[in-house]
């Protein structure tokens, strides 16, 4: 019986999301009252809903080295002219994490029109760090999503979600994350 309540109990546990109190960890587990400070002005060009962030600075979609850490700040819709979010603080109502595989089927039209093979794996595995944002002055704001691709050969075991430092570091000086308490 001891035996089957071990059991049972290693099995609850393996279920059970990683977290942890260390900031400097990957399964750092964010607590309610973070906000997100935008530094100056942000704008998104006309036709889109989204800026990408990488290494400090405003990257185009597709100039994004995704092996490395990004994040994408995300309105509500697409507008047809530019639109700039102003800075202040915005309020983190919730963090979700996730790993979203895209497989090369989606990614490249090649695949599509059958020019190149499709194993049916994925090329593409992205460690999804997902906070959603709320501003009353700024309704338009959505979010903010920090990833990478983490599909690389030998790279299955270290696998694994951005730290805060990672994000603090792809977002650079356009926007600080406050843990709760801090109002500098």
């Amino acid at each position: 019986m001891r035996v089957v309540v071990l059991l049972g109990m290693a099995v609850l546990a393996a279920c059970a999301p990683l977290q942890s109190s260390d900031p400097a960890s990957p399964h750092y587990a964010y607590s309610t009252g973070w906000t997100v400070r935008l530094e100056r002005p942000l704008t998104i060009p006309a036709g889109a809903a989204t800026v990408r962030l990488q290494y400090g600075r405003i990257v185009p979609r597709n100039s994004v080295q995704e092996h490395d850490p990004f994040c994408i700040v995300e309105l509500q819709t697409v507008g047809e002219t530019v639109q700039t979010l102003q800075p202040g603080r915005f309020e983190v109502w919730r963090v979700t994490r996730s790993v979203d595989p895209v497989s090369a089927a989606v990614a490249t039209p090649l695949v599509r029109t059958r020019l190149i093979e499709d194993d049916g794996d994925p090329s593409f595995l992205y460690f999804v760090t997902a906070f959603r944002l709320r501003d009353p002055a700024q309704p338009a704001l959505r979010g903010l999503r920090c990833a990478w691709n983490q599909m690389a050969p030998g790279n299955r075991h270290l696998m694994r979600h951005l730290s805060l430092a990672e994000i603090r570091a792809a977002l650079g000086a356009w926007m600080t994350l406050l843990p709760p308490g801090e109002r500098a």
